[in-house]
């Protein structure tokens, strides 16, 4: 009797451990994947319910763990196929997991191409595109190229996927001082920077202007301009007409050459010129003006009229300012 008892006890501890190692945990496993597939149904299910409102346009109330994260001293780089597209600094940043934008104050921006810093932009406040990394730049914005021209805009926008920066609205430019003094002064209208070309476009409305040592000056209004971030030259477009000393020029494209010492060696005027002074009006393909020996050079079926006497040939030249010819 006493071993039938025996045998009965350890029969019924057996079934306790199988119940207790093997069939439990089996059944709070389903319970657990139970729950966790709920809770993923439902979040699924949420997500589509936001994607629907949204496109309603309805606005949407971000709960608690979505709310905007804030730091402070914000560092960050973005690489594009292993070199580094943009650096950016500011002094804080404040983002929304949910709309994926960052907005950003005193905002520093360094635009790299070939692992090179080819621009410098400096603003009061910004926003990053958490996604497509394209910036913005607002208020008080300076842009800086590598080799001195500054540009002052409103406002800046990048593409991350063109690589350009755009200045939709008024720019001032400075250029580098020469070892004549100060350097091109201009206005415009509007500016796109091409990171991958370091070049600056000016558009709409360009005026500049551009002292000289012996007190002669430079006056320019063209539909553009384009300046290179590697070197000082300088090239107008559209109709260029130009004033220097007490000579008017125009024409269709005007370039700004430097020589040793960045100093301004000469302009060359191009694609059909149109030049008068108080004796004079003269026609040609182009015109060189070359500031270091006072020496002008019309070329391509020059025609001058001066005094009621015509000149004609392959090469006119003028020297001592247009004084001999």
């Amino acid at each position: 009797m006493t071993k039938f008892k025996n045998l009965i006890f350890i029969s019924l501890l057996v079934l306790l451990f199988v119940e207790i190692l093997i069939v439990f945990p089996s059944r709070l496993e389903h319970e657990d994947e139970a729950a966790v597939r709920a809770r993923v149904e439902a979040q699924v299910k949420l997500n589509k319910e936001k994607e629907e409102r949204i496109k309603r346009g309805e606005k949407i109330e971000e709960p608690s763990s979505l709310a905007e994260q804030k730091m402070q001293g914000v560092h960050l780089v973005e690489s594009q196929q292993g070199n580094r597209d943009w650096e950016l600094f500011a002094a804080s940043a404040e983002g929304n997991q949910g709309l994926g934008n960052v907005k950003l104050k005193q905002v520093k921006v360094l635009f790299y191409n070939k692992e090179k810093v080819e621009f410098t932009v400096t603003g009061d406040t910004g926003t990053m595109d958490a996604k497509t990394k394209d910036l913005s730049v607002i208020g008080n914005v300076i842009t800086r190229s590598e080799n001195g021209y500054v540009f002052q805009t409103p406002s800046i926008y990048y593409s991350s996927k063109t690589r350009i920066i755009d200045s939709p609205q008024q720019v001032l430019m400075q250029g580098p001082k020469d070892n004549a003094g100060a350097g091109l002064y201009l206005k415009g209208n509007r500016m796109k920077s091409y990171v991958d070309q370091s070049k600056m476009v000016i558009l709409d409305k360009v005026s500049a202007q551009k002292p000289e040592k012996d007190g002669k000056k430079f006056e320019i209004a063209a539909d553009g301009a384009e300046f290179s971030g590697k070197n000082r030259e300088a090239k107008f477009l559209g109709t260029v007409r130009m004033n220097y000393d007490n000579m008017k020029l125009e024409g269709p494209e005007a370039s700004f050459l430097y020589g040793a010492g960045d100093l301004l060696s000469s302009v060359a005027v191009k694609g059909g010129v149109r030049v008068s002074d108080a004796t004079k009006f003269a026609t040609s393909e182009s015109v060189n003006l070359d500031l270091l020996a006072n020496k002008y050079t019309f070329k391509g079926r020059p025609r001058v009229i001066q005094n009621n006497d015509e000149l004609s040939g392959d090469e006119i030249i003028f020297l001592d300012g247009g004084k001999k010819s």
